[in-house]
């Protein structure tokens, strides 16, 4: 775990003070915490807890229902709501950094999928942060067999949701009460020092509306991560760090029109869904969510993290599923760092580069010989390839299509060759900064285990 940071929290507070007297938006109410739920319903234990036992890794979860008045966004009416979090936190003190991911679920497929915190939870896990499920929209509610009205009717009886023009109040609520609780303290004591909020597609959509237009007033957010949505357009500067990672599925010359807290990160090779939460949601949480079934350990855990991580160095079925798990570029990778560098961000006041943009075509995404991107952050499975990230088909997902034998020997004449290149392009990536030291060892490890594509289980070991 990295050493603690000195919070960078006057320029947000200066914002919200000035900004609630020019919209006349009252401050932030601290709402009404309900729990720990625990086992309570029919299905004793939480949609979407962990499907691992957390405590294998020093870790920790609880469930809490959050209710109160909400105002809509144009701040013209308030309604009565009732929702619910599910806060995952370090058991010790000592392993909390202060910082607190906010993940609004995306609600796309009509269930919610905390997707920036199932990517980026073996960094978290690691750095200390603790991350919060939020049940922002009312999609993730009710109404369909994975929401939690129908799932388990008498745990979540209590659960009302006025409609999403409530949701981002809704949202400004949830971070009052984990940094200022009032009554039930969602952290259990831990001292909260920076409130990050993250969300992809859909939900990177609303918290682009939620950082133009409720965060220069409500300021309870310290810092966003805008992942797969939202505008590289301000009328105003954010107040507050941005950063903005896309996918290749969202690539656009568009340019953005301010470097002001701002931060645009573009993936090249990466799709809007991928492998690893495909193969995480089937593997992981799946049967946990589905039919109940009791908790693992946490080796299971990192023996789907092993299997999910494939960026087509290994051949796998689920490479071929278009919209399930098809899409193999690790862009949990990136989506970790920019957490991580969001969060010094945040703390000290020293922004991150923004990444080299996305090579167009015409408005087209331009395509090298292999027929992955060109331009943007350039990871190593993409600057020394095994297989062709077909990125952009199926809208949400993509196709992975692994090098022939021929093909790779053409490539890397042995294995040796392969990796030494992956070597070089892993260290260049870190001293970048575009990697965390920890992946590009699993990175390594994963490359070294590539020598299946070779037949050359028996070779010399990597080094």
């Amino acid at each position: 775990m990295r050493p603690r940071a000195v919070p960078f929290l006057c320029a947000a507070l200066i914002v919200a003070s000035l900004g609630a007297g020019v919209t006349g938006r009252a401050a932030v109410p601290n709402p009404a915490v309900t729990g720990p739920i625990g086992n309570a319903g029919i299905r004793h234990h939480a949609l979407w807890d962990s499907w691992f036992r957390l405590a294998d890794v020093g870790y920790t979860e609880a469930e809490y229902f959050v209710s109160g008045q909400a105002r809509n966004l144009a701040g013209t009416a308030t309604a009565p709501f009732t929702t619910r979090i599910i806060v995952t936190r370090p058991l010790a003190a000592s392993r909390f950094n202060g910082s607190v991911l906010l993940d609004w679920t995306n609600v796309t497929a009509q269930f919610e999928n905390a997707v920036d915190s199932l990517e980026a939870q073996e960094m978290l896990i690691r750095e200390g942060f603790a991350y919060v499920h939020v049940s922002a929209q009312k999609a993730g509610i009710c109404c369909t067999p994975l929401t939690p009205k129908i799932w388990d009717p008498v745990r979540y009886k209590a659960l009302s949701h006025p409609g999403d023009d409530y949701s981002y109040d809704i949202f400004s609520q949830i971070a009052k009460a984990i940094r200022s609780p009032s009554g039930v303290d969602p952290m259990n004591g831990l001292h909260v020092e920076r409130i990050l909020a993250s969300g992809q597609s859909q939900s990177a959509s609303y918290l682009y509306d939620y950082l133009t237009k409720v965060q220069p007033s409500a300021g309870v957010i310290d810092g966003f991560l805008i992942h797969g949505g939202g505008s590289k357009t301000y009328t105003t500067p954010p107040a507050v760090p941005v950063l903005h990672l896309l996918s290749d599925a969202e690539a656009s010359p568009s340019q953005p029109n301010t470097t002001q807290n701002y931060r645009l990160w573009e993936i090249a090779g990466s799709a809007h869904s991928d492998f690893w939460l495909g193969y995480h949601q089937v593997f992981g949480q799946g049967p946990r969510s589905l039919a109940d079934a009791a908790q693992k350990s946490a080796s299971a855990w990192r023996q789907v993290n092993r299997i999910g991580g494939n960026y087509g160095e290994r051949l796998h079925p689920m490479l071929a599923t278009c919209v399930l798990a098809g899409a193999a570029f690790p862009m949990h990778y990136a989506t970790s760092t920019a957490i991580l560098r969001l969060d010094q961000w945040v703390a000290t006041g020293v922004a991150p580069s923004s990444g080299p943009r996305f090579a167009f075509k015409g408005s087209n995404l331009a395509l090298d010989a292999h027929g992955n991107a060109l331009g943007g952050i350039r990871l190593p499975p993409v600057d020394v390839p095994v297989a062709r990230y077909v990125s952009t088909l199926c809208v949400l997902g993509g196709l992975t299509i692994p090098f022939t034998e021929v093909q790779l020997r053409l490539l890397y004449p042995t294995h040796a060759d392969y990796y030494a290149k992956m070597k070089s392009a892993t260290l260049a990536s870190v001293n970048a900064g575009w990697l965390l030291p920890e992946d590009g060892a699993d990175l390594l490890q994963r490359a070294c285990a590539a020598k299946i594509r070779w037949q050359q289980l028996g070779a010399t070991p990597c080094a």
